[in-house]
């Protein structure tokens, strides 16, 4: 199989950039929230919902799922990217413990996110924006690829970036 190039932010539709460079924005201000770290995490999640509302429709996740939310699960065979504040929350949560290469909190049988409220930022904000569902499968890259301009200002809130998720 070969494995697709990392997708230039040039080729990403239009509305996603404009949208992307929207999220940024919020997530350099994040200390307006004010200083409760509680409303500044909420802050930073209510702006990636938003920019995921906005990006949907122009995302393969939307053309794969007929509108019906991806059934696949192949986003999810993987660790997700957390930062210290979401691994600490993470650590209280019953999880799966097997070798099925999912994420320990994908509902294997429902084919869905086991914690959809409290998943961490990456998981929020990830859509396959490529024509390849080679994205489907390998999320954690190309998601901070897209964010790396802001990565500082995200740990400032969610604490250091650990990396995959381990239990």
């Amino acid at each position: 199989m070969t494995i697709p190039a990392a997708i230039p932010l040039q080729t990403i539709d239009e509305q996603v950039a404009r949208e992307l460079e929207r999220l940024k924005k919020h997530l350099v201000n994040a200390d307006r929230a004010g200083a409760d770290r509680s409303r500044r995490i909420s802050f930073v999640y209510r702006a990636a919902e938003s920019f995921s509302r906005r990006v949907f429709e122009s995302s393969l996740c939307r053309a794969e799922s007929e509108g019906a939310g991806c059934k696949t699960g192949q986003c999810c065979k993987c660790s997700p990217d957390v930062f210290a504040r979401e691994k600490e929350l993470l650590d209280l949560l019953p999880k799966r413990l097997d070798d099925s290469g999912f994420c320990p909190f994908f509902n294997l049988k429902k084919r869905n996110c086991g914690i959809y409220g409290v998943r961490p930022f990456a998981c929020r904000i990830y859509y396959n924006f490529a024509p390849s569902s080679y994205y489907c499968q390998n999320p954690n890259d190309l998601t901070l690829q897209l964010f790396d301009g802001v990565r500082r200002h995200l740990e400032q809130v969610l604490g250091p970036y650990r990396g995959g998720y381990r239990p």
